[in-house]
């Protein structure tokens, strides 16, 4: 193959993926669990009194 042929399908390969992400991570609720929303709200709470003999 030529470099030049080479070259125009690699970015075309490239601009179809683009697409393709951009298809995939417009719809937010197909790849995020409802819960992901949940725990980032939600303050956690840090047990500081650990007294495994590892730092922390």
């Amino acid at each position: 193959m030529k470099k030049d042929n080479l070259k125009r399908i690699i970015k075309d390969f490239e601009n179809l993926l683009e697409e393709l992400k951009s298809e995939v991570y417009s719809d937010k609720d197909s790849y995020v669990h409802p819960w992901d929303e949940h725990i980032k709200n939600t303050p956690r709470i840090i047990n500081s009194e650990d007294d495994d003999g590892y730092t922390d």
